[in-house]
């Protein structure tokens, strides 16, 4: 175990906080917009549009803010990048409400909407390379792994109480969508301000000590491009379930269609709060190399996917989900510390940027891959996830003295 001389930085639980708020705002625009906008009177694939427009421009520009904050500082890019989220969050629900009063012309509702939610791929990119370049400022390598725990149990927290929080200001406000939005937002920009603050005397020696823009990181890059790999496995993983657990749910877990909702709430909730046990608790406390992290916290997911593919009933879904979410907390902290440690002192910024690019791939993915397998059978995308799993661990048990190990810095 790890004792109090080994614990992260309390300043990162500052970050953790503002990650949690953007949890919060992701997390509920995903299960609340969505309606609302085909209430608007757009389709599917327009409601698509909107997201994957976003998704794409945060996959280019992740690695741009992260190169900038490795020359010019954490604090600047940090706080643009909560101002663009919040900025998108404001906008956005403004314009869902005034459209739904008629106060803007139906033409233009749907190009707003795709601007808006652009602003928070071009801007809200920021936040997570800067983040994680700040957490390695502030981590020595054996406390990497419990530092990114703890902002990542953070953006878990988000996603729990999000919905619950707009949900209740919903009823206060009478359904008034922009209110709630509203408040996580300056919530947001608040926290943002203070981290800014926070990390106003380390950013001196950017300014003192880097003339020039740090040399690029290439994603082909042997220390970088095996952390990529399993982002991206992560992204596909989480994307396919978010998108197939409400039809997976009604068309093999219930017999009453009327508790789908609750029961997918229930579950994303076991899933957020499995991932915050094993960040908070395991990673916390026992010393594991982030290798061990990332082996152990696969064959978890591989368990839970597995046990999904074969549930047919609540308690059955439920194990498959808190399997899920345990191990993907163990191999989320693994592998960006895998990373982390894997650059110089000087890449921080850019690895956190390649690593952040590839989180949006399973969005692009999961409607030509995982979606298809779902209308041939609803348990095959789940099989299909626990196969990829598998072969991962297989792929890093082969090659694990080539291409993961990593130098202490």
């Amino acid at each position: 175990m790890t004792n109090v001389a080994q614990k992260p930085d309390w300043s990162i639980w500052y970050l953790a906080a503002a990650i949690a708020c953007i949890g919060a705002g992701q997390s509920t625009i995903f299960i609340l917009i969505p309606a609302e906008v085909r209430s608007l009177g757009f389709n599917e694939f327009e409601v698509g549009i909107i997201f994957s427009i976003s998704a794409i421009a945060w996959m280019i520009f992740s690695p741009f803010w992260g190169r900038l904050s490795d020359r010019f500082g954490r604090k600047w890019i940090f706080l643009i990048g909560i101002f663009g989220f919040s900025l998108s969050m404001i906008l956005f629900a403004a314009i869902i409400s005034a459209a739904s009063y008629n106060l803007i012309p139906f033409v233009l509702i749907l190009p707003l909407l795709i601007i808006t939610r652009l602003i928070n791929g071009l801007l809200g990119s920021a936040v997570r390379p800067a983040a994680g370049g700040r957490i390695a400022d502030l981590t020595s390598p054996e406390t990497r792994a419990a530092g990114f725990a703890r902002f990542d149990a953070g953006w878990q927290m988000g996603v729990v109480t999000g919905p619950i929080l707009i949900g209740v200001l919903l009823s206060i406000f009478n359904n008034n969508l922009f209110i709630p939005f509203l408040f996580i937002a300056l919530l947001g920009i608040s926290l943002g301000f203070y981290n800014f603050f926070q990390m106003g005397e380390s950013d001196h020696q950017f300014n003192e000590e880097k003339l020039e823009m740090p040399r690029k990181i290439s994603m082909f890059d042997s220390r970088v491009w095996p952390s990529l790999v399993i982002a991206s496995f992560m992204g596909l993983s989480n994307a396919g379930l978010v998108l197939t657990s409400s039809i997976f749910v009604k068309d093999v877990i219930l017999a009453n269609q009327s508790e789908v909702y609750s029961t997918v709430a229930i579950g994303f909730s076991i899933v957020a709060l499995a991932s915050m046990f094993s960040q908070l608790v395991i990673v916390q406390n026992y010393k594991i190399k982030s290798i061990s992290l990332i082996k152990w916290g696969l064959l978890i997911v591989f368990l839970g996917f597995l046990s999904l593919s074969q549930a047919s009933s609540i308690p059955g879904l439920y194990l498959g989900l808190m399997l899920k979410g345990l191990g993907m907390g163990l191999a989320r902290a693994g592998n960006i510390t895998m990373l982390s440690l894997s650059v110089s002192k000087d890449e921080q910024g850019a690895a956190n940027g390649l690593l952040n690019m590839v989180f949006p791939i399973g969005h692009i993915l999961v409607p030509v891959v995982i979606m298809p397998l779902y209308i041939l059978s609803p348990e095959i995308p789940y099989i299909l996830l626990s196969s990829l799993a598998i072969l991962l661990i297989i792929f890093i048990l082969s090659n694990q003295k080539r291409y993961f190990t990593v130098e202490k810095i």
